[in-house]
Parts: structure tokens; C-alpha cells; sequence
């Protein structure tokens, strides 16, 4: 075996075990990590993959491969939290390492182990890996392809072009059709800007074939699912959840211009910062050097499109961070990164000042949140940044820089390790899906009225019964005397008649949620 195999074989399991890090330690419980495992559940338990059901009913809001995936890892680890996050790490780990290799190819080692290390070192970019979504395999696969097409472009080997199409198609039965509009808007601009946007150029990448090649990869699931719900999931993935996403605003998920361009630097927090301090270096070298210049059309088209989206989530500018992090690698190589240590301490002081913050927001958040009140003091564990702040604060002021920025990705990684390790088991314990176990174990004849917390299938692996009708009820009720009744409904009038008719015997308010989980049975 080669030296590079073995070396690349080494990094990738120790990327792998950062991102897959306490994958299980704690349930199921966000509202989409729990539809998207549930629906990976019913799949792999009915063996039926075509169609996407939550709860047995219709699930058209993604397509299908994130399922397949989950599926797989319920085959090899059993229907848990950790078979549904395993394949996220996985590809997590794929994603950093095709971008490793190819900035390594294109520039440099160092500038490639500056680019993995602000990658691991950004908390709200590694969690996405620890979630059972599919934006992990969207980060991939848009990654992924993106850097094929750019090594076609640096390399003329065709395995590239080949790899990029391919990867793209795979991205539009991940999420859809921005897998493809993502490479088409970034090397359209990276083109026009490298002043070589001509029909020489674009039929040099195959654009056509290329193109029809990724739709070949994503159209037979997508015909056989439009066939087998008769037109039910096309009409609802194409016009409720890309297009009706774009053009209005979905479950209070909007905002200004702005927010996308601050979602954006969230995602590659701390390591954003270094961009601010690279504006000169953008306007010199972009004009010289190929990898910055695709890697800022390739941030700027995501960022762009979905600036224009009317629903705005974190989430959505995660394609962009590994392309951030290589402008931020190439500049923190130079010479000019360190030759000005002065210029380095607002961000170090911005750091301790933020970091400081952090504890004191946690415990306060904790003290509102009344199933949490007791868990305040895990606020402090926060307090392991504010310590590794001060410490970088202080190599600075001795003029090493260098080994400062070292500290500080070092401490952020730290940090999510006890985030996930430690203090998400102790908040998610007092979860409802959690707290209700005791009352729901070995519990069969259980009915959801009108609504439930959508953690509880996939937690309790059950396909519900969900009746709106209070007459339904009552007859469910009377044949199922021992019966219990299942509920987050907000509806006054639902509580009010529930709570005349029946006993409540659980309560337990959502974790940072304004609707709580009730369990009602016969007086």
C-alpha cells in the first residue's frame, strides 16, 4: 500500500471519529432529525423503498437517498440514534477529506491542514454531521462535485468530469435540484471572473451530456415515486417544498438580506473571523490564484441563492463552509497573516469577550426552561472556552500568533466533544419522549389526539393511530378502557375538553419549544 493511501486511510478515521464522536449518547429529538429517522425507519422495517412515510402518512419533503442510508445503518447497528447519525458522520468525514486532497493537489500541504483544522474546529458545521438529516450528504455531494469539476478544469482528466456529473445527480435525489444549480450558478461565475466564459470553454465541460447524465442517476426513483403516490410527492417536494419555499416563507423561518450572509460566518465560527482580516489579500490574490477564486464563486453562489430565498435557515449556507475555510487557509499560509500581530488582538479579545458571554447566556436559558432549572450548572462547562480564550489571548501577546490559533481550534473542538458527550444526554434525559418512558414501556394501546411531538415514533419504533375528531375518540376510549392518549395539541378548546373527560397523568414541557406533551386516560 502506498504511503499516501495509508496516510489518507489514517486521516479519514480520525476525522471520522471526530464527527461520529457520541453519535449515540443521546435520542433522537430535533423535529427534523426525528422525521427523517422515522421515515428511514418505516422504510427499512416495510422494506418498501420508493415511497417516504412519517407515521404512515405521505413524507414528500425530501427525495430518497439520505433514506438508504439510514436504512443501512439500522441494518448494521441496529434502529437506534446512532444507526440513523452513522452514514452523516461517514460522509462528514468524505466531504473534509475530498477537500483536503484537493487543496493539497492544487496548493499545498499546509494550506490543507489549515483548511481541515478551521473545518473540525467549527462547532455549528461539525454538529450538522451529528444529525440524522440530509444536509450532511447534501454537503457531500455539492462538495464533492464541486471540487471534481474544478479538478477537471486544473487537470483535463476526464474521471473528474465524470465524477462531477455524478455526484451531482446523486445530490438531486438527496435534496433535490440544488445539488445541480449550485455547480451550474459557481462555475458560471468562476468563469466570467477567470474572463474565459466562451462556448470553447463550456463545451470543454460537457455541459449538456453532463447535465442529462446527473437527471438519468435521480429520474427513475423519481418517476416511480410520482407513479406509485399518483403525482402526490411530485406535487409536493417540486411546488410546497422548493418552490413555495423560495418565493414565501415556511414556519416562520425568514429575515433580511443579511441573515444568510451571517448564517453563513456562524457556520464556520470561530474560524470565520479570519476572513475579516483578509480583505486585502482577496483583492491581490484573486485575481492570480485559481483555487481562491473558484472557492469565493463557489461560496458567493450559495450564499446568494439563498439570500433570495424567502425561507432563511442556518442550515441552508453549509455548502459554502468548506469553501470559506479554504480563504481562510490560503490567507492564514501567507506571510502577511502574521507579519502584523497587533492586528490579530481584536479577534483575540472579541473571542474572550464572546466566549465569556457564553456561560452566562447558557444559564440563564437554562434557568427559563422550568424541566431544566437543576441542569443550570451545566452552563459552565462553557467556561472551557472563556479559559482556552484567555490562554491564546496570552501566547499572542508573546507574539505567537500561530501557535494561538492552534490553541484556540484545539479548545473548540474540546468543547463539542463535552457538548455532545456530556451535557445533550443530561438535556435531552428531561425531553417528553424521554421522561414518558417509564409510562409508555410495554404500553400498546396508545392513540394520538390531533397532535404529537414527532420524536415519539422513531424513539418508541410505532406507527401511531391520530384521530381529530372527539367522537373518534370517545369510541377508541371505550373500546381500549386502559387505553392512554397522546397529545402536544395548543388548541385551548382540545386541553379544555381532554382535560373534562379525562385524567391527565403526564406533563412535560418540549426542551426550548413552547408546547408540552400530555398523557391522558380514563378518570
Amino acid at each position: 500500500m502506498k504511503s499516501s493511501t495509508t496516510f489518507y486511510i489514517f486521516l479519514f478515521l480520525f476525522v471520522f471519529s471526530l464527527l461520529n464522536s457520541f453519535s449515540g449518547a443521546y435520542p433522537i429529538y430535533i423535529l427534523d432529525e426525528a422525521k427523517n429517522a422515522e421515515a428511514a425507519r418505516e422504510m427499512y422495517v416495510n422494506a418498501s423503498y420508493i415511497v417516504p412515510y412519517f407515521n404512515g402518512e405521505l413524507r414528500s419533503d425530501k427525495p430518497v437517498l439520505h433514506y438508504y442510508f439510514m436504512s443501512l445503518g439500522y441494518k448494521l447497528f441496529g434502529v437506534n440514534a446512532y444507526g440513523a447519525r452513522f452514514f452523516s458522520a461517514f460522509f462528514g468525514a468524505l466531504c473534509l477529506l475530498f477537500t483536503f486532497f484537493t487543496v493539497r493537489k492544487i496548493s499545498n500541504k499546509q494550506t490543507a491542514f489549515w483548511t481541515l483544522g478551521l473545518l473540525l474546529s467549527s462547532l455549528f458545521f461539525v454538529q450538522e454531521f451529528h444529525l440524522a438529516v440530509p444536509d450532511p450528504y447534501l454537503i457531500f455531494f455539492v462538495t464533492s462535485s464541486l471540487w471534481s469539476i474544478f479538478l477537471f478544469d486544473q487537470t483535463g482528466q476526464s474521471k473528474w468530469l465524470f465524477s462531477a456529473y455524478t455526484l451531482a445527480g446523486l445530490g438531486v435525489l438527496c435534496k433535490g435540484p440544488i445539488a445541480l444549480l449550485i455547480p451550474i450558478g459557481a462555475m458560471g461565475i468562476y468563469l466570467i471572473w477567470s474572463k474565459r466564459f466562451n462556448w470553447k470553454t463550456v463545451r470543454f465541460f460537457k455541459p449538456l451530456v453532463g447535465i442529462l447524465w446527473s437527471l438519468l442517476i435521480a429520474f427513475p426513483w423519481f418517476y416511480f415515486v410520482h407513479k406509485e403516490t399518483q403525482g402526490a410527492f411530485t406535487e409536493g417536494f417540486f411546488l410546497d417544498h422548493n418552490l413555495s419555499r423560495f418565493s414565501s416563507e415556511k414556519e416562520g423561518h425568514g429575515g433580511l438580506f443579511i441573515i444568510t450572509w451571517l448564517f453563513a460566518l456562524l457556520g464556520l465560527f470561530p474560524g470565520g473571523l479570519v476572513l475579516f482580516k483578509s480583505f486585502r489579500f482577496l483583492k491581490i490574490q484573486s485575481g492570480k490564484n485559481d483555487l481562491l477564486r473558484f472557492s469565493i464563486s463557489c461560496t458567493l453562489i450559495v450564499i446568494i441563492i439563498f439570500s433570495f430565498s424567502s425561507t432563511k435557515l442556518p442550515n441552508y449556507t453549509l455548502p459554502a463552509i468548506p469553501f470559506m475555510a479554504v480563504i481562510s487557509a490560503l490567507f492564514l499560509d501567507t506571510k502577511d497573516a502574521f507579519n502584523k500581530p497587533r492586528n490579530w488582538t481584536y479577534v483575540f479579545v472579541f473571542l474572550i469577550l464572546f466566549s465569556t458571554a457564553l456561560p452566562l447566556i447558557g444559564y440563564f436559558a437554562l434557568a427559563q426552561e422550568e424541566s431544566l432549572s437543576e441542569l443550570k450548572p451545566l452552563a459552565f462547562y462553557l467556561g472551557v472556552l472563556t479559559f482556552v480564550s484567555i490562554v491564546a489571548f496570552t501566547l499572542h501577546l508573546k507574539k505567537n500568533t500561530f501557535k494561538a490559533i492552534q490553541i484556540t481550534a484545539m479548545g473548540w473542538i474540546l468543547m463539542y466533544l463535552i457538548l455532545f458527550g456530556h451535557i445533550y444526554p443530561q438535556l435531552t434525559a428531561y425531553s417528553p419522549v424521554e421522561m414518558a418512558k417509564p409510562l409508555l414501556h410495554n404500553q400498546e394501546d396508545l392513540i394520538v389526539f390531533s397532535r404529537m411531538d414527532a420524536a415519539f415514533p422513531v424513539n418508541y419504533q410505532r406507527v401511531y393511530q391520530v384521530v381529530n375528531d372527539y367522537e373518534e375518540l370517545k369510541q377508541w376510549v371505550k373500546n381500549h378502557p386502559k387505553g392512554l392518549i397522546l397529545t402536544n395539541t395548543r388548541d385551548r378548546e382540545h386541553l379544555k375538553v381532554l382535560e373534562e373527560q379525562y385524567l391527565l397523568i403526564f406533563e412535560q414541557k418540549a426542551l426550548f419549544e413552547n408546547h408540552r406533551t400530555r398523557i391522558f386516560g380514563l378518570k
